[in-house]
């Protein structure tokens, strides 16, 4: 190197613009935040700020302060205020100097905001007492939360102020006040505070008397076409009347008489008679009263008709890849009754189990059998079969799945390079070692699959076995007559690139197939880290070519790209490595 060229060279370094890095946030609250960072003068004096913003424009930016001049990265910190409480802010850390300006990635955060106060209504109201109800989000500041509560919205009381803590999540509050004017609308809401700021949920109402008290009891003197349904309840000094709803639903459809209670102020048990039912049958019923204040209804409670056997519940367990235990709940309605369970593949059935006695004691009773020798990852039907002298009732058809599948294949990736290796590996249901399983392959274009290798199994069950496919490729797995799910193996050129002389570039595009005719692009990398294409060729014969680009002065970093739609079907789109040349 001459003389001048290595003073041209030193003033080059001398003369390089700053970097600049964006750092983590340190710390954040409702309307401030530290952020980091550092810049490298790269030997120039430089001085820096932070740009920050609602969006990547940014807006507005730190004082600025300088860096120094030395040639080694300096942490930087910056406090941005005047922040808005729960928005979110983009920031970066930018550095200039006599050779530019050089700017940080984007960096992001949100201040914290304000609690969420949600009021939800009241429960257990009485007379004179209710519980007010709500939800807080403490949105991660330490927040405080208590009830307003009166007569109208001006309120005028307040529950004592509460803990909700400093958590990220929705969490229910609640809070009992007593001493209420009965017959009175009372207006209520929630409000949370901590440092972000205060929060208070909409005005919700509540009227302190209650309607009847009501509570839903066991059906008696059933038979096959008639029942008692029984309830209990509280008219709360109310003039009160009530009656049953009914129905094989929750959607009932069919009403009792009704009955009048009075206008005690304790339970009263009572029962209505219904008729015109359908034998073996499953009802649902439920009581609702009524008084001046409001309606209540019951719990939902069943109760089933005597007939023919009635079957629930059913259901498979402890299934594993050859076992099953078959499950069911049958109620015999008053008459002896025997069953059995049929299974297979289908809804035809095919194989069923030895018959069982079961009582005639009320209630259900759950009935149970062990079978085997079924096939792994196969899909069986049941069903329950029960007889008595009143007809025979079949269980509905439910569907289990043996463990499986019987064999399985996966990839440890799915895109590889050209020839680079990928792992398949898999599992046979047995679990044993020793096991042969068929490998098979097709290649992107192929008609079928073929088979490549035999493989056995570990001590667990468990095979694998290395490829390297030229295109895309999937493959599969057999074992004992079954075939897993497959896998595909992306895979891209093997795309190489190195530095002539007189500043020229070679590259040579690999496949399974020429790509000659194909255009593969010379890109550099711009200061920002973004990649820039300069140059485009056709590649040649061999899927070859040669750049002779026109670059600046200094190092440049490049790179060959070649495009999905240039590869052509089987194969995903490459880059090369990248290199340094220097001009």
């Amino acid at each position: 190197m001459t003389r001048l060229a290595a003073v041209a060279a030193s003033v080059a370094v001398l003369a390089a613009s700053p970097a600049a890095t964006t750092g983590p946030v340190t710390s954040v609250g409702p309307t401030t935040a530290t952020v980091s960072g550092s810049v490298n003068p790269n030997g120039s004096a430089t001085s820096w700020d932070v740009e920050y913003g609602t969006s990547t424009a940014y807006g507005s930016h730190t004082s600025s302060k300088s860096a120094g001049s030395g040639t080694s990265a300096v942490a930087i910190s910056a406090s941005l205020t005047g922040l808005r409480a729960g928005t979110t802010y983009h920031y970066r850390v930018v550095a200039t100097n006599s050779a530019g300006t050089a700017r940080g990635a984007d960096g992001i955060l949100t201040t914290s905001a304000a609690p969420q106060a949600t009021t939800g209504s009241a429960s257990s109201v009485t007379s004179t007492t209710a519980t007010l109800n709500g939800t807080v989000d403490p949105s991660g500041r330490a927040t405080t939360w208590y009830f307003e509560y009166g007569t109208s919205t001006s309120y005028g009381t307040r529950t004592p102020a509460k803990d909700a803590g400093s958590g990220t999540s929705t969490i229910s509050v609640s809070a009992a006040v007593t001493g209420l004017k009965s017959g009175v609308t009372y207006h209520f809401r929630l409000v949370a505070s901590s440092d972000a700021g205060t929060s208070r949920g909409s005005d919700h109402t509540f009227f302190p008397a209650a309607p009847p008290g009501v509570t839903t009891k066991t059906a008696s003197s059933i038979r096959d076409t008639t029942a008692t349904l029984n309830a209990a309840v509280n008219p709360t000094g109310q003039s009160t009347t009530a009656y049953f709803e009914y129905g094989t639903t929750t959607s009932y459809g069919a009403k009792s008489a009704t009955k009048s209670l009075g206008s005690g102020r304790s339970a009263t048990s009572f029962g209505i008679g219904i008729g015109g039912l359908a034998p073996g049958t499953t009802y649902h019923y439920r009581v609702v009263a009524t008084n001046a204040i409001g309606t209540n209804a019951g719990a939902d409670l069943t109760f089933t008709t005597t007939g023919p056997p009635g079957v629930s519940g059913t259901a498979a367990t402890a299934v594993t890849s050859a076992t099953a235990t078959l499950n069911a709940s049958l109620d015999a309605h008053g008459y002896a009754t025997s069953w059995y369970f049929e299974y297979g593949p289908t809804t035809a059935y095919g194989v069923r189990t030895a018959t069982q006695s079961q009582s005639s004691s009320a209630g259900s009773h759950t009935v149970s059998v062990p079978i085997g020798g079924l096939n792994a990852g196969t899909a069986y039907h049941f069903r329950l079969v029960a007889t008595n002298s009143a007809g025979t009732t079949h269980g509905p058809d439910t569907v289990f799945t043996t463990a499986g599948p019987a064999v399985s294949v996966s990839a440890s990736t799915r895109v590889v390079v050209l020839r680079r290796a990928v792992t398949l590996r898999g599992h046979v249901a047995s679990g044993r070692p020793n096991e042969s399983v068929a490998v098979f392959s097709r290649r992107f274009g192929a008609g079928s699959f073929v088979q490549i290798a035999t493989v056995l199994t570990d001590a667990a069950g468990n095979w694998s076995l290395a490829v390297r496919p030229v295109i895309a490729t999937t493959y599969e797995s057999s074992w004992n007559g079954s075939t897993s799910t497959t896998v595909t193996v992306g895979v891209r050129p093997a795309v190489t690139i190195r530095a002539l002389a007189r500043h020229r570039i070679a590259t040579h595009v690999a496949g399974a197939r020429s790509f000659r005719g194909r255009i593969v692009q010379l890109q550099r990398r711009r200061a920002d880290g973004s990649w820039r294409t300069i140059g485009r060729r056709r590649l040649g014969s061999g899927s070859a070519a040669v750049f002779t680009p026109s670059l600046r002065r200094g190092r440049s970093t490049l790179r060959i790209a070649f495009s999905v739609s240039q590869a052509g079907g089987g194969y995903l789109g490459g880059f090369s490595r990248a290199i340094t040349v220097r001009r």
